[in-house]
């Protein structure tokens, strides 16, 4: 069944008459008529009873009426919701590093969820890596990652600049440890990578690698004198951290790293990621 068969189904059923749905539809009648009984003859069953004065539903006809407005609500609501001036609604899935999300984006969600609280917002935390692998197989509509991207496969914007630190226990210098352990998300962080590639750019190979799953394991077994860590000054740079930890810093370029949101190249964005983006800071200046 089309659309417009159940539109003129409708008008028939409204009017009572295939003369009088042909005038409110400005259709020639004879396609009105030819329309239901092409209708008619799919389904297997009348709709209509002709009577010698216009036409009146048959049992079959009432259950299809009753579908068909519901079909046609729904369409319209359909048409509504995708247009430009929606109001932004449905399901929007973010993934970000667990350390922008601890840090930068509580408050830009809570004004999300503040002007738009038809959207339902669901927040997915993980590794750079794997954000952008969620993204490209449509399993999230956004990602926050650091680092460089595709630009053949997503569009970004920068967001957050962040300065890494070195991390370390209260006793320990860093930079003359022979060997060390570094505290460290699983493969695919892009932090663990900046480190990794800078202990190695400077002869340190006799170190350790010990995966965490959370910003504050990592940091309370700094504090617990395990080994080392970097991270984005934001997340650690706060008063009930500082007693324990010490922070050393890296000299540029290796310090600096970009937050960027991307999204999928050439597609349209839903309603709900376009408000989204408008937004972010990086978009807000631009």
């Amino acid at each position: 069944m089309e659309i417009s068969e159940l539109k003129i189904f409708l008008a028939v059923a409204r009017q009572g008459s295939i003369s009088r749905a042909a005038e409110e539809l400005n259709y020639v009648q004879s396609n009105v008529t030819t329309r239901i009984k092409q209708l008619e003859e799919r389904l297997g069953r009348p709709l209509f009873h002709r009577k010698s004065k216009g036409v009146c539903l048959t049992a079959s006809g009432l259950i299809l009426c009753d579908y068909a407005q519901r079909i046609i609500q729904l369409t319209g609501e359909a048409h509504d919701a995708l247009s430009e001036n929606a109001v932004p609604q449905g399901p929007l899935a973010i993934s970000s590093m667990e350390t922008t999300a601890a840090v930068r984006l509580p408050s830009l969600l809570a004004d999300y969820h503040r002007r738009y609280p038809q959207v339902a917002l669901n927040l997915v935390s993980a590794p750079s890596a794997d954000s952008l692998k969620k993204l490209l197989d449509y399993q999230v509509d956004g990602a926050f990652i650091a680092g460089e991207v595709d630009p053949q496969a997503v569009e970004s914007c920068e967001v957050f600049e962040e300065e890494l630190v070195l991390v370390a226990p209260l006793d320990i210098d860093p930079f003359t440890m022979e060997s060390q352990k570094i505290l460290v998300f699983r493969s695919g962080c892009s932090y663990r990578a900046r480190l990794e590639n800078w202990l190695r750019q400077n002869g340190r190979l006799g170190y350790h690698s010990v995966e965490l799953g959370s910003i504050e394991g990592i940091l309370a077994c700094v504090a617990a004198g395990m080994g080392i860590s970097l991270l984005p000054r934001s997340v650690v740079e706060r008063p009930h951290l500082m007693p324990n930890c010490a922070l050393h810093q890296l000299p540029q370029p290796v310090s600096m790293m970009t937050t960027r949101f991307v999204w999928r190249r050439h597609e349209k964005p839903s309603k709900a990621l376009q408000v989204f983006r408008e937004l972010l800071p990086g978009l807000q200046e631009g």
